[in-house]
């Protein structure tokens, strides 16, 4: 009750305030008026509001995205970290007031290979689409995301066929990770992560999700009924779970996967790594310090988007594979291989043909 008081509260405050959406000034970063509320709730209930009315006064979400994201890095406030979450429920409300279709869903998504605030847009949308989307498994959607111009946003768009065929299908798991399975083998793993991203996010009932009926919460068990999607299943488990365990070294990592094998240890320790949520080179050298078998898929949590426009850094981060044990280098160069290309959208494969013998044909 005194949550759902200081909301409106804050509501209240920015009518009667009139605040303002700008950019602001040197000492009032972007949405400056919501970093001044303490109370959890309330500051995202007054970002989503000042967000919305950001976009709406744009006219044009795909050119908007891409500057929010820029103000709210350059902020140095809890915005960015936030901003991809908010963006979910900025985006559905946005699709809903102006009615999206598939067919328009191409000339909105933001132009912008950002994970923050674009990124959360643009699955907003997609979710939004999902009781269109379920009357043809994803497949009536995924020209629209194969026609996006680059890998990321690509990559962004399939993942968001997950979640809206989740809540097309009312959290019904089976049946969304079905018609991801239908959509082919290019596009079905990372389908698969987002219906399960959904499932854990459901199972709090968060991002306006409703818990599933019968609904299995521990990952050792579900994952094991998905063989062919076990890394996708388990990816965002940790994070998603409440209370979270603690996971900040590598002997938690190991720790908290003991007793699992292939493609099912493969998938927890990864899910481990993301949710001990480093800086990416310190991330990075704390798969080094694991058992080769693990270290490879320690680095499926890295986040290697971290890197993008740092030519530099991408490199160097490469670099950090001649740290792994041997029988581990080519899968940690081959690894940053595939989601560096993905990043750059194809560029990083100038690096790896730069490189020696080895290291290039792992790297390719």
């Amino acid at each position: 009750m005194r949550i759902a008081v200081a909301l409106a509260l804050v509501a209240l405050t920015c009518v009667s305030a009139g605040w303002s959406s700008g950019a602001g000034s040197p000492q009032r970063p972007f949405l400056w008026q919501c970093e001044q509320i303490h109370l959890d709730g309330a500051k995202d209930a007054c970002y989503l509001r000042l967000l919305r009315q950001t976009v709406d006064r744009s006219g044009n979400p795909a050119t908007e995205l891409p500057r929010i994201d820029r103000l709210a890095r350059a902020a140095g406030t809890a915005l960015y970290g936030r901003c991809h979450l908010l963006m979910h429920t900025v985006g559905r409300e946005w699709a809903a007031a102006h009615h999206l279709t598939i067919e328009q869903l191409q000339n909105v998504e933001p132009r912008s290979n950002d994970p923050g605030c674009s990124a959360g847009f643009g699955m907003g949308l997609v979710m939004y689409l999902g009781p269109q989307i379920i009357a043809t498994g994803g497949k009536s959607a995924l020209p629209s995301c194969v026609r996006l111009p680059t890998q990321y946003r690509r990559y962004t768009c399939v993942h968001s066929l997950g979640h809206a065929l989740m809540r097309g299908y009312h959290e019904t798991l089976f049946l969304a990770v079905g018609a991801c399975a239908k959509l082919g083998a290019r596009f079905a793993a990372d389908c698969a992560q987002g219906a399960f991203h959904d499932y854990w996010i459901a199972l709090r009932g968060a991002d306006a999700t409703t818990s599933p009926v019968h609904a299995v919460r521990s990952a050792r068990a579900l994952c094991a009924t998905y063989p062919r999607f076990a890394v996708a299943c388990w990816y965002r488990y940790f994070i998603e779970l409440v209370p979270a365990p603690s996971i900040s070294t590598g002997d938690d990592v190991e720790r908290t996967c003991r007793g699992l094998a292939g493609a099912q240890r493969a998938g927890c320790i990864g899910a481990a790594s993301f949710a001990v949520g480093d800086e990416t080179f310190e991330q990075t050298r704390l798969c080094s310090r694991l058992p080769a078998a693990d270290a490879v898929p320690c680095l499926h949590g890295v986040s290697v988007q971290a890197t993008e426009g740092k030519p530099a850094a991408q490199r160097r981060l490469l670099g950090e594979c001649g740290k792994f044990p041997a029988a581990a280098r080519n899968g940690c160069a081959s690894w940053f291989g595939l989601t560096l290309n993905l990043v750059t959208n194809g560029r990083f494969a100038r690096v790896c043909r730069t490189l020696a013998a080895g290291e290039r044909a792992a790297c390719s």
